[in-house]
Formats: C-alpha cells, sequence, structure tokens
C-alpha cells in the first residue's frame, strides 16, 4: 500500500483550505477547495488507521534536528484562517484528538477580517452585468462575449495585475469595479460564511482550542507579481503582527497560491531573512525529508472531491513520481509539480 512508501525521516504534508458549512455549494475558487464535514472525518480516521498523524511542534522539532519522527507521519496543515475552520473544522479535529498548523493572513489580525479579496473579485466578475469589459489578453471584451473558461481567465489575469498593488490600492480598484458594474457593496452574510476570514478574536480562540498559527502573508497576493518591497513588506509584517497579537513565535510560512510561479527564489530567500524556520507550497506532493528545500516545502492539496485513494496516493509521493514517468524524467522528485 501507499504508505510504505513513506519511510524513517520523512513526513507527508496536506493542505486543508477548510470544510464547508453545510448547505453551502461548492461552485467558487475557495469553496471547490473546501471538504465535506463528513468527507475531512473519514479522512482523519483513515490517516490514523494507517499513519501518525503528529503535531506542528513535532514537525518543527524534527526539522531542527532536536527529535526523530514516528513512521509514517503526516502533519495537517489549512490555508487563510475562514471563519468556518472553528465552527465546522477544529470540533472535528477536537473529537479525532489531531491538531493542525492554520495559516493565516494579517486580515485576521482586524476586529472585522472581511473576506478573501480574491474570491470576492470572483464573485463580482460572475455578477458583472453581461455588457461589462473585462480585460483578456490586451484586449478589452465584453463579458457576455466569453466562454466560462475565459472568464475564468480573465478573472485570474485581474487577481495577478492587482496583486502588484498593495493592499490599501487594491480595495481600492475593487471598490471601482463594483462601481462600474453596479454591484451591491459587499457579499451577503451567507457568502461570507464560506469564505469570510476570522478577525484577532476568532483567531485566539482558534490558538485556545490547541491549534497552531503560521504566517500567510498580510493580503494574500501573488508574491512573484509585488515589488521586492512590497512582498518584503506582505512576508516579514505578518510575522511580527501575529506575534505580537499571539505572543508566540510563529515559524512557518505558507506562500500565497503556492502553486508553481506564485513565490520564487526572492521570496523564499525574503522568508529566510525574515526569521521563518521553513515556508510551504502547495504543490508537488505531500513527502518531504530533512534534505528538501527549508523555504520551499511541498504539500499535498486536498480537494473536494478527492477519493481516500488518491489523496494517500498524493500524500505518499506515488502520484508524483507516477506524473514523472509519464513526463519522460527519471528518479523520484517529491518537491516540484
Amino acid at each position: 500500500m501507499f504508505s510504505r512508501r513513506v519511510g524513517a525521516g520523512e513526513v507527508c504534508v496536506l493542505t486543508y483550505h477548510g470544510v464547508l458549512p453545510e448547505g453551502m455549494p461548492g461552485n467558487s475558487p475557495i469553496e471547490g477547495a473546501l471538504i465535506s464535514a463528513d468527507q475531512f472525518r473519514r479522512q482523519l480516521r483513515f490517516l490514523k488507521s494507517r499513519y501518525q498523524l503528529i503535531s506542528p511542534e513535532v514537525f518543527r522539532a524534527w526539522l531542527k534536528n532536536e527529535t526523530p519522527l514516528p513512521q509514517r507521519a503526516v502533519l495537517l496543515t489549512c490555508d487563510d484562517g475562514l471563519r468556518s475552520v472553528l465552527t465546522a473544522m477544529v470540533p472535528i479535529l477536537l473529537e479525532e484528538d489531531a491538531q493542525c498548523l492554520f495559516f493565516v493572513t494579517g486580515a485576521s489580525l482586524e476586529e472585522s477580517a472581511g473576506g478573501l479579496w480574491y474570491e470576492d473579485l470572483y464573485r463580482m466578475v460572475k455578477a458583472a452585468p453581461g455588457d461589462s469589459e473585462l480585460v483578456v489578453g490586451a484586449k478589452r471584451v465584453r463579458k457576455d462575449s466569453l466562454s466560462d473558461q475565459q472568464l475564468a481567465g480573465a478573472w485570474w489575469g485581474m487577481v495577478e495585475e492587482y496583486s502588484k498593488q498593495n493592499f490599501g490600492d487594491r480595495k481600492s480598484t475593487l471598490c471601482a469595479l463594483r462601481g462600474e458594474w453596479r454591484l451591491p457593496d459587499s457579499g451577503s452574510e451567507r457568502e461570507l460564511s464560506s469564505h469570510g476570514l476570522m478577525n484577532r478574536h476568532e483567531l485566539e480562540t482558534l490558538v485556545g482550542h490547541g491549534m497552531s498559527v503560521g504566517a500567510h502573508t498580510m493580503s494574500h497576493p501573488v508574491l512573484a507579481k509585488m515589488s521586492s518591497e512590497l512582498a518584503e513588506k506582505e512576508i516579514r509584517e505578518c510575522k511580527k503582527q501575529l506575534e505580537s497579537l499571539l505572543h508566540q513565535e510563529i515559524w512557518a510560512l505558507a506562500y500565497p497560491f503556492g502553486h508553481p510561479g506564485s513565490a520564487g527564489v526572492r521570496d523564499m530567500t525574503m522568508a529566510e531573512n525574515a526569521g521563518y524556520d521553513c515556508a510551504f507550497l502547495n504543490f508537488g506532493g505531500g513527502l518531504l525529508r530533512q534534505t528538501s528545500p527549508r523555504f520551499g516545502l511541498p504539500r499535498a492539496h486536498v480537494a473536494g472531491e478527492m477519493s481516500l485513494a488518491e489523496m494517500e496516493a498524493h500524500l505518499s509521493g506515488f502520484h508524483e513520481a507516477l506524473q514523472r514517468r509519464f513526463r519522460g524524467e527519471g528518479g523520484v522528485l517529491a518537491s516540484c509539480a
């Protein structure tokens, strides 16, 4: 079985984005990454039956060569810091006696955190009138002339372009688009129940439940699209301000989006210089070793429709090895897409 591929001195790292609140559809970027409560519970019980779930503290100690890992070790992580993790995910973690490293943004330092800006932008693009103009490549075209795939491409192009801005300017840009497209000021409470972020008090509650916290930058941009000055501020300030609020060291970073090209050598160097022990990507299979790049650690992303067999193939490195064989590359590589 796949779990036998995970040897001594190796650990599998899984990425979640949370549990979908009951009755919510999974048809947007963030909602499509969420899983059901029943699915999450089944996955935890499956992992506990074949693997050893370790705490973030054990992982960190191993990373620093202070303690060995148990056989078939698995670390759970969760990105973004959605408000729903408190009501839908943490209770299951506590029920199954499992811990998770939650990566949160600077929005969770606020009294009112709002939602993920790129998710808000997606909803705006979908809701915009048909005669609205979107930039596709170098051209402005009407929304109603685009296929669903082209519309998604236009949205992602805007995400990359607006990531170049600081968060204040980005918010102003989105506000101007709302006016241009004649849209309401904000999403409904029902929408925010799925993609709303924890505020500072909810973040403190998360820590009070024994969960660990890492940094996910101040505003979740595509770091590689930012100037060096803005990217460094995103990385450094998130660590500094979370430590000030929580009175504990923030030792791990997860790059926003985390796909190939979202963060480069420049950003990884910034993470190291900011004082983190490590930083995670969100691709490359879940298997890592002491020799894995400390500031480009791979993770296996658990998608909403992923079966148990597929999840295990990803986290064990089997899926990545199979992809390499089809690409005609030799060897086994567990740290790139």
